[in-house]
């Protein structure tokens, strides 16, 4: 039977033979693509060996991940049968752990290695991979992967054979096995520093990288408190007799009326201070009357006993001289204000008994006004007394009032664990009043410190961290104990030198880049 193409009959068989050819040549292509590809992949020197590393899917996602890792020998031959190790790991990140992932190593072709392994969330991880291959020193490469970029960054390894040992040893490799002709990688002096990276120019302007110079500077913080404005202690005070007797009139006759020194407050009768002025005019009678020297010198003291014993009684001298000039005793006297102020407690009424030694008033100054501030316990060995202190509140007619610390109380306050600081605050109108809150700020000059910026400082639980630029690209992490905060510096106690270059900007993605947890275990 002849095929013709131009026969009803030959169409299925012309199209068996295209379609096979077609699977033909993809086959073909797929198998010069896998070869090409694989060939074409980047290789790092890495000891005597050369290393190349491309990710599945690209770039990598949370979940399952394959990696393919080519090794090839100086002369560019595919290295079979040897052992790869890999561990895909991101530091330990403040509270959060360090998490790992150990790749399961097959060899899928000659010189090829597939580790499959899965992340558990995203962000940048750290690949540490060891190679062990017959007749060879053990080699370790470092690489980088990130769920946000392309490709498989290469960041070091073991030095190339007579290499000048610039590409940096890999930190954390430790707790992967190794074979006993193992050979550590070289590490200057500086690159042994625990959780020292490298980290090129490049990938620095990608991250974000600034820095900064820890500098002696002048240095002034700001202490914030809430304080509350109460009556001068010193100021006030309490009206109490030292008879007993019955108010008659009363002339001050609420609770936060202003008084002044010397003012009435009320009239007062007492049998017993009738009785002493009946005696004292008595006594002046017998003084004046008297001729003898005997009788004279006698009547004079029984009248100046009679005198002071009225003056004891807190009777006023003008009072007294009143009561002789007029030669009758007073049966209401007056009681008068010992202080100006307001009244902030009366206990008293018209027609009131009262007995010696009871509180019948108390009157307190509005000025000056004490404001009381509640001070954080960190903030208190920062304040001493004379600190200026400046007072704002949104309802005062002015928008700042000054003032002074004039006390710091030697307790705190169990509820709060806060210490309370005394401010004296002129408080001419008044307006200052009692029970009223206001916001305290106390400007506190800490002079010439060793200091760095805010942003500097990275938490890690109980330490504190920053990134010392070591030059050359290399970072390195350093505990330091700081003083007090000033503004967008800390004061800086141990732990730096003037001069010393800090990372300012990008401090979590190189923590996320270094053995962060291991080197504060070293600490």
């Amino acid at each position: 039977m002849t095929l013709r193409p131009e026969g009803r009959c030959a169409t299925p068989w012309v199209a068996l033979l295209l379609a096979a050819a077609s699977l033909v040549l993809a086959a073909s292509c797929q198998t010069r693509h896998g070869a090409d590809g694989a060939a074409r992949m980047p290789t790092h020197g890495v000891g005597d060996l050369q290393l190349g590393a491309a990710n599945t899917p690209d770039p990598p996602h949370t979940g399952d991940n394959a990696l393919s890792i080519v090794l090839r020998d100086a002369q560019g031959k595919a290295v079979r049968g040897a052992a790869v190790d890999a561990v895909i790991s991101m530091p330990a990140m403040g509270t959060m752990p360090r998490m790992e992932s150990r790749g399961k190593v097959r060899e899928t072709k000659p010189g090829v290695y597939r580790v499959e392994y899965g992340l558990a969330m995203s962000g940048e991880w750290d690949v540490n991979v060891r190679v062990r291959s017959k007749g060879r020193a053990a080699v370790d490469a470092a690489y980088r992967l990130s769920t946000s970029a392309p490709g498989v960054a290469f960041a070091g390894g073991t030095p190339t054979a007579g290499g000048d040992g610039s590409q940096q040893g890999m930190p954390g490799m430790s707790d992967t096995p190794s074979s006993p002709s193992s050979e550590p990688p070289a590490a200057t002096p500086t690159e042994q520093i625990a959780g020292t990276i490298r980290i090129d120019a490049a990938r620095r302007q990608q991250i974000g990288i600034r820095t900064a110079q820890a500098q002696v500077m002048e240095l002034s913080t700001i202490v914030r408190a809430v304080g509350r404005v109460t009556y001068d202690e010193k100021r006030q005070a309490d009206v109490s007799l030292k008879f007993a007797g019955w108010v008659r009139d009363i002339n001050v006759d609420y609770t936060g009326r202003p008084v002044g020194v010397g003012e009435v407050l009320f009239t007062a009768y007492s049998p017993e201070l009738w009785s002493a002025q009946q005696e004292y005019l008595e006594a002046l009678r017998a003084s004046s009357d008297s001729t003898a020297g005997e009788h004279g010198e006698g009547g004079s003291e029984l009248a100046r006993a009679a005198r002071r014993r009225l003056e004891l009684w807190d009777i006023a001298p003008e009072q007294v001289r009143q009561i002789a000039h007029e030669g009758k005793p007073r049966e209401a006297l007056p009681i008068v204000a010992p202080a100006s102020g307001v009244v902030v407690e009366k206990n008293v009424v018209r027609g009131s008994a009262f007995t010696p030694g009871q509180v019948l008033y108390k009157i307190a100054p509005l000025d000056p006004a004490w404001v009381i501030a509640s001070v954080y316990q960190v903030d208190l060995p920062l304040v001493r007394a004379g600190l200026p202190a400046t007072l704002t509140n949104p309802y005062l007619t002015e928008s700042s009032r000054h003032g002074r610390v004039s006390f710091i109380y030697p307790s705190l306050q169990t509820e709060t664990r806060t210490g309370q600081v005394r401010i004296e605050v002129p408080n001419p109108r008044g307006d200052l009043k009692p029970g009223m809150f206001v916001n305290v700020e106390l400007q506190i000059r800490l002079g010439q410190r060793l200091a760095v910026p805010e942003s500097a400082v990275l938490p890690t639980g109980e330490r504190r961290v920053v990134f010392v630029d070591l030059g050359d690209g290399r970072l390195a992490p350093r505990e330091v104990q700081l003083g007090a905060r000033a503004g967008e510096y800390y004061e800086v106690l141990s732990g730096l030198s003037p001069g010393d270059v800090v990372v300012t900007s990008g401090n979590f993605l190189v923590a996320a880049e270094s053995k962060l947890k291991s080197a504060t275990q070293k600490w």
